[in-house]
Order: C-alpha cells, then sequence, then structure tokens
C-alpha cells in the first residue's frame, strides 16, 4: 500500500466525524435532479446573452436612426460656397430649377428649401421675369 495517499476511504473514518459532517438535501437528491438545475442554470445564462443582444440591436438601430436623420439635415445645414443668378423663365418652378441646378448627392426638396431661405421667399410663388440667386453646393 502507497504510504502518502490522497485517497480516504469511507471506511476509514471515525463514527465521530461521520456524525459531524453535515448532510445536505442536495447530497441524497437524484442525480438527473442535479443535471436538470445544471441546465436550468445554463439556460438562464443563455437568456441573459440573448437580452444582452437584443438590447445591442435596438441601440445600434437607434444609432443608425440618428445617423440617418442627421445625413438629411447635413446637407441643408452646409454653407454654399457660391451662388448663380438666373432669371426665372415662363413655366419654370422651383422644383425645375433645382432638378437643374441641384448637386447630384442633395435632395431636391432640401436644395428648394435653399432657394427659399437664400431669396427671402415665404412660398413656392416665382413669376417669369424674376431673378433669384441659386446657391451652388460642392
Amino acid at each position: 500500500m502507497l504510504k502518502y495517499s490522497t485517497y480516504r476511504s469511507i471506511y476509514n473514518e471515525t463514527p465521530e466525524a461521520v456524525s459531524t459532517r453535515r448532510s445536505s438535501v442536495s447530497d441524497h437528491t437524484n442525480p438527473s435532479v442535479k443535471n436538470i438545475k445544471a441546465i436550468i442554470k445554463k439556460a438562464r445564462i443563455v437568456l441573459k446573452q440573448q437580452d444582452v443582444f437584443k438590447l445591442m440591436i435596438v441601440l445600434l438601430l437607434i444609432i443608425s436612426g440618428f445617423t440617418v436623420v442627421s445625413q438629411v439635415f447635413a446637407s441643408s445645414a452646409s454653407s454654399p460656397q457660391q451662388e448663380k443668378r438666373i432669371v426665372v423663365e415662363p413655366g419654370d418652378t422651383l422644383w425645375s430649377i433645382a432638378l437643374k441646378n441641384k448637386s447630384s448627392d442633395m435632395r431636391t426638396v432640401v436644395y428648394i428649401d435653399a432657394i427659399k431661405r437664400h431669396n427671402h421667399l415665404s412660398g413656392s410663388d416665382i413669376q417669369a421675369g424674376d431673378i433669384l440667386s441659386i446657391p451652388v453646393y460642392k
């Protein structure tokens, strides 16, 4: 027999050691119940991870929404580099003028708003012969 061993037999214990050792309910439970408890514990961890994942998705959607909104209003906030003067022809509208003169990456509605602000127009009424100052964005 080995002189130094980490093995301890339950049969070599003294009666006092056996009586002082506390027995818990989990010592006497069915091993399948222990497995079920372990599975439930792992499931709770996974559910918490899924909640974190859902929260991250929601935050990502909110941030991307703010990014889209800021890009829409960013084009109206930039200042024009130059301006061009045009004479309104018969049949011209602010929409047709904006389509001819706006940059390709700018929305037509935003450009029309810039034309109105630049010329101090309160509405969309323009007359043939009017001279408009058109902002030029680069």
